[in-house]
């Protein structure tokens, strides 16, 4: 588990107030959409590798990705990646997610990728992608061996995944769409949200000097 005792108790709430503001403010997505009949092969075996422990290699790319997508995509840090790709994020986040972010970004254009060739891939694509944004962002915070500087990355990443996760299912885990800047100005609400949870949980965990009551 990555959350324990009062840290637990706070991001459950700092959550569900993201949920309020995501939801509250009429960019509620339908949060599912329908499998197509015909998804590109190429994509979603490119997509099961990406996603999975084996990590995708460069001969796993559909063959004309190049060409359609506009760029080659390259190695860091043993993931494949988009170069050009970031953390577009209303809020920082720790520079030990860039990678991650660049890796996520080359799911989706292979989503894109996907959708140009008229063979969309399902939702369980998306989500798959999103997932392992997930799962990257929290491995890197491990690194830290600070254990305060750790749960404030782990905070961090809860944040991003909220956000990601929150835009996936308003666009109904279809294919990634860019949007006008006010999702994004309500995601940076739901950031300064989290951002308080994680302040208030960092304040919790200070010692008390002594004779101070609790």
């Amino acid at each position: 588990m990555r959350t324990t005792g009062t840290r637990k108790t706070t991001w459950a709430a700092v959550a569900c107030a993201a949920t309020a503001i995501l939801t509250t403010t009429g960019f509620a997505g339908t949060g599912a959409a329908s499998t197509p009949r015909h998804e590109n092969v190429a994509a979603s075996a490119a997509v099961h590798m990406l996603t999975s422990p084996e990590e995708l290699s460069e001969d796993s790319l559909p063959a004309d990705f190049d060409s359609v997508m506009g760029y080659t995509p390259v190695r860091i840090d043993g993931m494949l990646t988009n170069p050009g790709g970031d953390c577009s994020s209303p809020v920082p986040l720790p520079l030990e997610f860039d990678t991650s972010c660049k890796a996520h970004d080359l799911g989706y254009d292979l989503l894109r990728y996907a959708s140009r060739s008229g063979e969309d891939l399902g939702p369980w694509a998306r989500q798959s992608i999103d997932a392992q944004l997930d799962q990257r962002m929290h491995a890197a915070c491990d690194t830290r061996a600070d254990e305060q500087a750790r749960a404030q990355c782990f905070v961090m990443a809860n944040v991003a995944t909220t956000f990601v996760t929150g835009n996936s299912w308003r666009q109904g885990y279809s294919t990634p769409v860019t949007e006008s800047g006010l999702p994004y100005a309500l995601a940076g609400g739901v950031g300064i949200v989290l951002l308080a949870g994680a302040a208030a949980w960092s304040i919790r965990r200070r010692p008390q000097p002594v004779g101070a009551v609790a």
